[in-house]
């Protein structure tokens, strides 16, 4: 495990190098860009300027010259901005090509950030396996048994300390989809969030139908899919933010360790559930370590 972690702390070296570079190309984007705007708005009130005064020129004609030394002034003076324009104009144009350069760029960085994660996290998968194994043989060895509660918080701080970084992150924040979350799976609410209750509910209980599919909420990544001593099959799901979901009392599950899923994303289907009296799931929701209500991040039941 040390090993492992070495080398994970190699890679994040190498993926701080490459996001430094990152944060380069979208000051200089914002730089190129500014500057840019500014130029458009420039040339915008040149051509305004300008264009009656050529409508002007090319209805009265000569006309407007009283002599030679007017119409030499006029010409001369038409001809600069016209050239000040044409210069403007190709400005832009060489703005417009830094930005695409600098766009590029940025996507080609883009893709280099996403590679080194694939492989950091697959390497934090592994050594998330290798860690919650051990955890789980001192406990054994050491006849230690802690609750429910403590062995959560202690399988949600080991994977804590792997402080995933997650692809599918870098546009989906969950907690930007507070109150439109879809429910997990369908069914009847049967118990609600209660922390200071006796006992303490730490999450909700949906009643459903037999082997009813269980759904992800969010976009994430399987951290946990294991047996709790109290919860049957349980499945903890880690979306960005220090935001997991946990969904238990699962009669199968369809998703590993490691894995990426996508929103609504099939990871089981519901098992017996005892406060349903019959088929269910327990849900929870939990930000860092500590429980949040579910319902307030769920969409309105109907």
């Amino acid at each position: 495990m040390k090993a492992a972690q070495a080398r994970i702390d190699k890679q994040e070296e190498a993926l701080d190098i490459i996001r430094k570079e990152e944060a380069k190309y979208a000051e200089q984007y914002e730089v190129v860009r500014k500057r840019r705007e500014q130029s458009v708005r420039e040339l915008r009130r040149l051509l305004d300027l300008l264009w009656p005064i050529n409508a002007q020129g090319m209805h009265e004609g000569a006309r407007l010259a009283d002599s030679w030394d007017t119409a030499d002034r006029r010409f001369q003076w038409n001809s600069a901005a016209y050239n000040r324009a044409r210069s403007m104009l190709e400005g832009v144009r060489r703005q417009e090509q830094e930005l695409a350069g600098v766009v590029a760029k940025q996507k080609e960085l883009e893709a280099q950030v996403d590679r080194q994660l694939v492989g950091i996290n697959a390497d934090k998968d592994t050594l998330l396996r290798d860690k919650l194994s051990t955890n789980a043989r001192i406990s054994q060895v050491s006849n230690q048994r802690r609750d429910l509660e403590s062995e959560l918080q202690s399988i949600i701080k080991t994977i804590q300390q792997l402080n995933y970084q997650l692809v599918s992150q870098r546009s989906r924040k969950f907690d930007s989809f507070k109150s439109s979350l879809p429910w997990p799976v369908g069914g009847k609410l049967v118990a609600t969030f209660a922390p200071d209750g006796k006992p303490a509910r730490r999450g909700i209980g949906i009643a459903t139908s037999d082997s009813a599919t269980v759904r992800s909420v969010f976009w994430g990544k399987v951290v946990h899919n294991d047996v709790l001593r109290g919860l049957g099959k349980v499945v903890i799901l880690y979306h960005g933010g220090d935001y997991y979901s946990l969904y238990a009392y699962l009669s199968d599950v369809s998703v590993e360790t490691g894995q990426d899923v996508e929103k609504d994303e099939a990871i089981g289907h519901a098992g017996y559930y005892p406060e349903a009296h019959g088929n269910g799931l327990y849900f929870e929701l939990r930000f860092h370590q500590k429980p949040i209500n579910p319902q307030q991040w769920l969409m309105p039941a109907q």
